[in-house]
């Protein structure tokens, strides 16, 4: 069995933290032949070697087809290419499905955040402080959703820098659609597409909170731009305060009557 498909029917083990996973997959790698043999013994109970022998069903296969196409990786929790600030939060993704360069996701950065519904003066600032970020020698974190994260991720492009989109769907079901040709410029630019899901997982309601704790977890600190009471944008503020993370804040402009 490839490795690769090892560490996607790993994936789909639960009640198994990140670690525990990784070294597992580790030991059947290094065993070689049938890993089936080999759940038992490395401590997986009943319910998790069924699921590792489903592993994912078809999404399992597609997601292999997906990785054979150029620009197109997986990296692992453990493995170098894995981003150090990422692999010390709590619940840790097991595997990164990444489109561009892997090598972005090492480079220092902050989180921007913000409104889908955003005002002017919110686009104002949110431009300015990409921009600014930037030329601070920062990538800049967002979740391509439409509104701020989308307008974050355009100011970095237009001030030639990196940026780093995490979603909560897979990398063959770009989300939001209208969002597609902005993620080829992210890779076109020198930036990452990434996913902790498998390449043709659709962008579930679920997906979308959980992948919060990512986009706050690669970075140094998540600025929150006129963010609703209960927005994705304060659930990732949220997640950084729990993981140690500086969090700034633009609220909404303040009118006077």
């Amino acid at each position: 069995m490839r490795p690769e498909e090892i560490a996607l029917r790993m994936h789909a083990v639960t009640e198994i933290d990140a670690l525990q996973a990784s070294q597992t997959i580790d030991r059947l790698i290094a065993e070689g032949g049938d890993p089936y043999r080999l759940l038992k013994p490395l401590g997986l109970n009943d319910q998790q070697q069924k699921q590792f022998r489903r592993g994912h069903g078809q999404y399992l296969k597609a997601t292999l087809k997906w990785l054979e196409q150029p620009g197109n990786h997986m990296v692992r929790y453990g493995e170098p290419a894995f981003p150090e600030l990422l692999a010390h939060i709590d619940d840790a993704p097991l595997l990164l499905m990444v489109q561009g360069d892997v090598g972005a996701l090492q480079l220092p950065q902050i989180a921007m955040v913000g409104s889908r519904q955003f005002s002017h003066y919110g686009e104002q600032w949110g431009t300015y402080f990409a921009s600014g970020l930037v030329h601070c020698g920062f990538a800049i974190t967002s979740g391509l959703a439409i509104g701020i994260d989308g307008i974050c991720h355009r100011a970095t492009l237009e001030a030639e820098g990196v940026t780093i989109a995490v979603l909560g769907s897979g990398l063959a079901n770009i989300y939001p659609r209208r969002h597609r040709r902005l993620a080829e410029q992210i890779i076109e630019q020198g930036g990452a597409v990434i996913s902790e899901h498998l390449a043709t997982d659709l962008p579930l309601a679920a997906h979308f909170p959980r992948r919060n704790r990512i986009i706050s977890g690669l970075s140094a600190g998540v600025v929150v731009i006129e963010a609703s009471l209960r927005s994705g944008s304060l659930i990732t503020a949220r997640y950084a305060l729990e993981q140690g993370r500086e969090v700034f804040a633009l609220p909404g402009r303040w009118v006077t009557r």
